[in-house]
């Protein structure tokens, strides 16, 4: 009899080979943080009756990069404590003040030139 459109049938291979492990031991696997592709593969199943077994069996799977970025994830420099610190809260004032002694600068030498090329 045909089988349906998209339904995928496993192989004596694949099913001698997912016989051997349980259910949990599977979903251990899935949250080890591996893709499914390299799960497949260090089990020797193909990766589509890997993802019908997955599909059968309703275990779940989140993709690596999910767990890597999520908000449980802290970054090597937080680990070692290499943030910058917070700006103090006088930060703007004094880039201001910054600005204003370069600008007082700029316009004296911009005088002092505009002076110096009048008289040449």
């Amino acid at each position: 009899m045909p089988s349906k459109k998209g339904t995928k049938y496993f192989n004596s291979k694949t099913s001698t080979i997912l016989s051997k492990y349980t259910l949990e031991d599977i979903q251990k696997l899935l949250n080890s943080g591996e893709s499914k592709t390299t799960i497949a593969k260090t089990l020797d199943i193909n990766i589509k009756a890997f993802n019908a077994y997955i599909h059968r069996h309703n275990l779940t799977y989140k993709t690596p990069c999910q767990i890597k970025y999520g908000k449980q994830y802290q970054s090597k420099k937080r680990k070692e404590g290499i943030v910058a610190p917070p700006p103090s809260l006088n930060a703007d004032e004094e880039a201001l003040e910054r600005f204003r002694k370069q600008f007082a600068e700029r316009k004296q030498k911009r005088m002092l030139q505009e002076l110096k090329n009048s008289y040449d």
